[in-house]
């Protein structure tokens, strides 16, 4: 399998954190979509790597580990890490 960067939107929670890396994904990253002067303001764009067989699988992977709360997330894309 190869491992795939999976990047989306939308604030994610505690208990988003705890559900992520029991269904094997890691959160790599969480930043702001946009940053004013010293603010930083937006969705977050979180990225998650992810183990699987397709960007399709990778993409259905991480929403997985986020229902119920996965209509919370828009803007998802998928690539090989």
């Amino acid at each position: 399998m190869l491992t795939y960067s999976v990047r989306f939107k939308g604030l994610l929670f505690k208990a988003h954190y705890e559900r992520l890396p029991k269904a094997g994904i890691e959160l790599q990253s969480s930043e702001p979509s946009m940053r004013i002067g010293p603010i930083k303001t937006g969705e977050p764009i979180n990225t998650a790597l992810v183990e699987a067989s397709s960007e399709e699988q990778a993409t259905l992977a991480v929403k997985a580990a986020l229902v119920p709360d996965d209509i919370n997330f828009s803007d998802w894309e998928a690539e090989p890490a």
